[in-house]
């Protein structure tokens, strides 16, 4: 499914109409489409295919998800991709540098790198700019030190967007029973720094040409019998390993992690004279006792199943023996929002569709917090307009 690759692309597209100040409708109408694709249950090239239509998504952006699936680019993007100038796409990725912020930096002061930001942040040259004040520069230097500390990982959500893709293709795969992501991504760290992905086929060599075939991958850096890597055209490495049904649950576990996790359930099994690895759980004779599954794993060790989240050796052993194992916060405990942006500054949507948003998620309250007017280049709310904001809020509340 590329569902959230074909969304980012027209996030992206959205982004450069904006650098343009084109109709306001049409980037609503590209960031509408974006949202549509990651909020849909199933495969939007396959919706297409299938005659039907998807709310939010014209002919015209239509035509661009066939023309991306057909040829792997799409000719607008490309002419806009062209003719922005350097760097500048460079400066979009910088967290809390905007569309606009990035044109305005390069227009006025010249930046066309991150590392010319830092400088002109550090110097206070970017202050200069109108509509920059102290405020706007500490929050983008602080967003340049993130973007360094972050280049060299993936954010959680992007990772999972992108190994959700893999996983698709392989799934594809006759013969494939089950794929399964690993590592740091299914234990949902924060930031992801490669793919773990486990297979169990009945061909394992259909499924590793399969991985080395797919679209996204930018190139295939190792191949054996079992084990292919690849590096993704995002710059990630993706590695990919077809382990046998008797130990599948065995290889899950192993290269879930952590490292540390995994120290204390290899103790639990030496106390009960038992050898755990990632082909499975081993008596004395050699003999493999459990491994098709993690449950029957942990189970022979002594623990119940502990959620990947909790593997990071901070007491979850201790709570698993004693039958305390807190729950996971679920989507269905979030009770509202504390923060959002509306088309008063420089969020994407009125309040109104906020609203209906939240109520759509069963939140019980929502936080308007648009920017001020210290921040001119968000279209911060003077005084104002801040007042009349306030008045349709009410508005909304008597309804």
């Amino acid at each position: 499914m590329r569902n959230a690759e074909l969304a980012a692309l027209f996030e992206e597209m959205a982004d450069h109409l904006e650098l343009r100040e084109e109709s306001v409708f049409r980037i609503r109408a590209y960031r509408r489409a974006a949202q549509q694709l990651e909020s849909l249950g199933e495969d939007a090239v396959v919706v297409l295919e299938a005659g039907r239509k998807i709310p939010g998504i014209g002919a015209d952006l239509a035509t661009k998800i066939r023309e991306y699936v057909a040829t792997g680019a799409i000719a607008d993007l490309e002419a806009m991709r062209r003719s922005l100038p350097a760097g500048v796409r460079q400066l979009m990725a910088v967290p809390g540098v905007g569309p606009r912020t990035a044109r305005l930096l390069h227009d006025a002061l010249g930046i066309d790198s991150v590392e010319a930001l830092e400088a002109a942040c550090r110097s206070g040259r970017v202050l200069e700019v109108p509509g920059i004040r102290e405020k706007t520069r500490d929050n983008m230097f602080r967003g340049v030190q993130t973007w360094k500390a972050g280049r060299a990982r993936t954010p959680l959500g992007r990772a999972l967007s992108l190994a959700e893709s893999i996983m698709v293709g392989l799934r594809e795969v006759p013969g494939v029973r089950a794929v399964e992501p690993a590592g740091s991504l299914r234990r949902r760290l924060e930031t992801v720094g490669d793919i773990d992905i486990l297979v169990t086929a009945e061909r394992p060599g259909a499924v590793l040409d399969r991985f080395g075939a797919l679209p996204e991958v930018g190139a295939v850096l190792l191949r054996g019998d079992t084990k292919c890597s690849i590096r993704h055209r995002e710059g990630i490495q993706v590695d990919l390993r077809v382990v046998e049904p008797e130990a599948f649950g065995a290889a899950l576990q192993y290269f879930t992690g952590s490292k540390t996790h995994n120290v204390r359930v290899r103790e639990m099994a030496v106390r009960k004279k038992l050898k755990v690895n990632e082909y499975g759980v081993f008596d004395e004779g050699g003999r493999r006792v459990a491994g098709a599954t993690e449950e029957e794993l942990y189970r022979a060790v002594g623990l119940p199943w502990i959620p990947p989240e909790l593997r990071e050796d901070a007491g979850e052993i201790e709570a698993a023996l004693g039958g305390g194992l807190p729950p996971l916060i679920e989507v269905g405990d979030l009770r509202g929002d504390l923060h959002a942006h509306t088309e008063w500054s420089d969020g994407h949507h009125p309040i109104e569709a906020l609203v209906a948003a939240a109520e759509a998620r069963g939140y019980e309250y929502v936080i308007v917090s648009d920017h001020s007017r210290s921040s001119t280049v968000a279209r911060g709310l003077t005084p104002e307009r801040l007042r009349e904001q306030v008045r349709e809020i009410r508005a909304l509340q008597h309804r």
